[in-house]
């Protein structure tokens, strides 16, 4: 019941501020803020058919997005625009990120932003650059698309070497199964021991005819596609680390070398004014800890991003720097009033409509 009320009262809140043009007033009487947008793939059959739809945006959807918020605040970079505020800008401004380096960036994104006149922030994987592989999230997305969730679950229970993970796999697949390709990820993710996790993957994938080099050709960039982005002058390129791990489950030495060898590949492929800006993989706070920023601090990044919601002041944390994860679903009223300063005015007086 909390949860609900909580949303009623952001719908109540945004879609007030935004129809009866309220916005523009708070937006003025609030210091300068950047808005951080997050998302994955512009939708494009042919790249990113296959993974999930929470991943994507139709073109028509994020152009809207762009122009609506784009009529009254600059689109740049993550860099440029915590630069600004950090800096004293005296205007607000919105940055549209992307996570990880899939192709449509390139065959999609650019154009767009051409439209727009806008720029945003790419933040890339080095593995799939370096080695055309993807990270197990990619086999198991390719598996629930070709198998369906329930027979894909049935097979990782069956195969992976772990017990406890067998198990809780079992128990999802007794259960009602209508959000099973969340919860089973949500598994994998944080339950499984990724040593077992990754060599059951390895076999399905490769049973039911998987070509992982293939794959990565088709839903990731390449370096020339890296380079055609980094020429045009209207992206970013920022780290995203080499094998996107969810950072907290390594060492400290072994995440300062997921981190460090990721930027070392932008700066030797790209040049020093690469990998400024960095993305923690997946960006919850459970996601990283106190040595993923001390990290991400020693490869030389100035600035790294979350995934929980709120705007960039100038008194924001640097290596903890709040983004909205976007999908075709937002309301554009939630993305204007956070904009505008309205959900930071709320937040100043201890209500929190967002997280």
């Amino acid at each position: 019941m909390k949860h609900k009320l909580k949303g009623w009262a952001r719908e109540l809140w945004s879609r007030g501020l935004y129809h009866t043009g309220l916005w523009r007033l708070v937006d003025r009487l609030m210091p300068p803020r950047l808005l951080v947008l997050a998302g994955h793939c512009v939708e494009e059959e042919a790249s990113n058919g296959g993974l999930p739809a929470d991943m994507k945006l139709s073109r028509g959807r994020l152009e809207y997005i762009l122009r609506t918020l784009g009529r009254r605040f600059p689109l740049v970079s993550v860099g440029a625009g915590q630069r600004a505020i950090a800096a004293g800008a005296e205007r607000s401004m919105v940055a549209l990120s992307m996570d990880d380096g899939y192709a449509d960036n390139r065959s999609a994104l650019l154009p767009l932003l051409e439209r727009v006149d806008g720029k945003a922030t790419v933040y890339l994987e080095s593995r799939p650059l370096e080695e055309r592989r993807v990270n197990w999230s990619h086999k198991w997305f390719w598996l629930i698309d070709k198998l369906d969730a329930e027979q894909a679950t049935r097979l990782m229970m069956v195969e992976v070497t772990d017990a406890d993970t067998s198990e809780r796999l079992r128990r999802l697949l007794e259960e009602a199964p209508g959000d099973l390709a969340y919860r089973s990820k949500r598994v994998l993710k944080y339950e499984a021991p990724a040593g077992a996790r990754d060599e059951a993957l390895d076999r399905i994938f490769q049973e039911q005819g998987g070509d992982e080099r293939a794959l990565c050709e088709r839903i990731y960039m390449d370096w020339e596609d890296v380079r055609a982005l980094h020429s045009s002058g209207r992206f970013e390129l920022g780290g995203h680390t080499v094998h996107h791990h969810v950072l907290s489950t390594l060492t400290a030495e072994e995440q300062a070398e997921e981190v460090r060898g990721g930027r070392e590949v932008l700066v030797r492929e790209l040049g020093e004014d690469a990998g400024v800006s960095f993305a923690y993989p997946f960006g919850r706070r459970w996601d990283f800890d106190a040595a993923s920023a001390d990290a991400v601090q020693a490869a030389g990044f100035v600035g790294a991003v979350t995934t929980h919601a709120g705007v960039v002041t100038k008194g924001s944390d640097p290596l903890r720097l709040p983004r909205w994860m976007i999908d075709e679903d937002t309301p554009i009223h939630h993305l204007v009033t956070e904009a505008c300063g309205g959900f930071a005015l709320l937040r100043r007086l201890g209500i929190d409509l967002v997280e």
